[in-house]
């Protein structure tokens, strides 16, 4: 028997989103990786290792969306006493014969998106992150109180029409209806088994009240720019005031994190406004941020188009932050996507405004320039397998890519997945089998690509790790093995054969 009651709503994932990542939060894509790839120990030692525990079995820092969750939950009038952010490793000191609720926050719990290409590419099995969340359902304590379950966060689609232990999905805002739906599950009133949650205002995306992982600071939500593949463009654009962005901050701090990371869709839409960038309120939020003097600042994601359109932006972002003197460098998310023009127009033809869609190489290029000059650190994503993609489309990318191989980022090669509720939700999605050899080619140059950026990107991201030397040592030498094992993958694919 259990020494507790439990709480009556216990918010938690598994261990691979409740990870510190040794403070460098790109440390994190290794929970698409095969499980059988890597020993547990050697995956939670030197990549995800977990968040640290508070005595009573909490978590002291959690993602970023549970973190307002737990907001809104304490807000509706649930007490401390009722909710709890738990440790997944500590749950016997939070799941007990009284909790109702156990709410799961996700980005990919079963590994519909980077981790079903690596899966089906290399062959060796489901990744971890697949493997800890149905692991996280199964958990004794779970089985023994049976209380709903309620999955949430950006992935909570992928388990729609799996049978896995999920009793309710949540898709949309939690801070909008979860509260409620937690009174009519506690209550014992019907709840259907998919949930969609309004839309929140700015305003109204409560201060979190505790530490986020990576010091993430949520300071908007939704894009205008309608990329029929993805989700945040099924929701409106808004911004958070900037007094609560800085609570936000303080709250970091507060709780031990160093780094803070501003996150929306598009770090210059902030305040967007007569459909350009709002110099104004982008340089007043960083400025505000730099006063609580973090050690370091990044954004989470960041338009090329909006670069494009004002880089005398980008440089006075990089000068309030001190890159060079605070800081070495900046990084973020960026969606380049395809180099065709042509898929540009007929899948993302926003994505290059307010320039023309034929100048969307250009303005890449453009703008890698502008990164390294600025000392900025693009983590780029690339789509293969939109619909009407032919090869002479994916050898334009092919060549965009080749053009930007001795600029310092990341190349992540993404096959396209059918996301629910997006204009390409009913498309089939793109697998191994539907691969040209003109496809391998582009994953062997981003393969290629990468190999050649990790070792100095762990060089700069060490600014912002808290792991200790025997890490950083194992990581050079996991570095090197990954150059071993990796380039036989790679000669094969740029060849325009299957990796194995």
């Amino acid at each position: 028997m259990p020494k507790i009651k439990g709480k009556r709503i216990v918010l938690t994932s598994d261990v691979t989103m409740m990870s510190s990542y040794h403070g460098g939060v790109m440390l994190g894509f290794a929970a698409i990786m095969p499980r059988r790839a890597l020993p547990d120990f050697v995956f939670h030692k030197f990549f995800c290792p977990p968040v640290p525990a508070a005595p009573d079995g909490s978590a002291e820092t959690a993602p970023c969306g549970m973190r307002k969750v737990e907001a809104a939950l304490l807000e509706a009038g649930f007490s401390r006493d009722e909710v709890m952010v738990a440790h997944p490793q500590h749950l016997d000191q939070a799941i007990g014969p009284d909790t109702r609720i156990v709410g799961i926050t996700h980005d990919d719990p079963m590994g519909k998106i980077a981790v079903r290409e690596i899966e089906d590419i290399i062959g060796r099995g489901p990744p971890f992150n697949r493997s800890k969340f149905l692991e996280l359902l199964t958990h004794p304590l779970i089985r023994q109180f049976r209380p709903k379950v309620v999955l949430g966060g950006n992935g909570a689609w992928e388990a729609m029409g799996e049978d896995v232990g999920v009793d309710h999905i949540y898709l949309g805002e939690g801070e909008s209806d979860f509260p409620d739906i937690c009174s009519k599950i506690i209550s014992g009133e019907d709840v259907p088994p998919v949930i969609r949650g309004r839309t929140v205002a700015g305003d109204a995306i409560p201060v979190n009240r505790g530490g986020t992982i990576g010091g993430i600071v949520e300071i908007g939500r939704g894009c205008w720019r309608g990329c029929a593949f993805c989700s945040p463009t099924n929701r409106a654009m808004r911004h958070r005031p900037i007094e609560n962005i800085v609570k936000d901050v303080q709250v970091n701090l507060d709780n031990g994190e160093r780094d803070i990371i501003l996150h929306c869709e598009d770090f210059f839409s902030y305040g967007y406004s007569n459909a350009k960038p709002n110099e104004k309120s982008i340089k007043k939020l960083v400025s505000a941020v730099k006063e609580l003097q973090p050690k370091t600042i990044d954004v989470s994601h960041l338009s090329l188009a909006s670069v494009h359109q004002n880089p005398r932006l980008l440089h006075s972002v990089s000068q309030i932050v001190g890159i060079g003197s605070s800081q070495n460098h900046m990084s973020a998310w960026i969606g380049i996507e395809t180099g065709s023009c042509r898929i540009l127009k007929m899948h993302m033809p926003n994505k290059a405004r307010p320039a023309e869609t034929d100048n969307w190489p250009e303005i890449v290029r453009d703008c890698y320039r502008l990164f390294a000059d600025e000392s900025w650190l693009p983590v780029a994503s690339l789509v293969l397998g939109l619909p009407g993609e032919e090869a002479e489309d994916v050898v334009k990318t092919t060549e965009l890519v080749d053009s930007l191989m001795d600029y310092t980022g990341l190349m992540l090669p993404l096959f396209f997945t059918t996301i629910a509720d997006t204009k390409l939700g009913g498309r089939k999605g793109f697998s191994r089998e539907d691969a040209l050899p003109e496809h391998w080619q582009l994953v062997g140059l981003c393969l290629e690509y990468n190999l050649r950026h990790l070792k100095k990107l762990h060089r700069l991201y060490r600014e912002r790790m808290t792991a200790g030397t025997g890490v950083h040592t194992a990581l050079k030498g996991i570095n090197l093995m990954a150059d071993l094992v990796l380039n036989k993958y790679m000669k094969r694919m740029k060849r325009g054969e299957p990796p194995n």
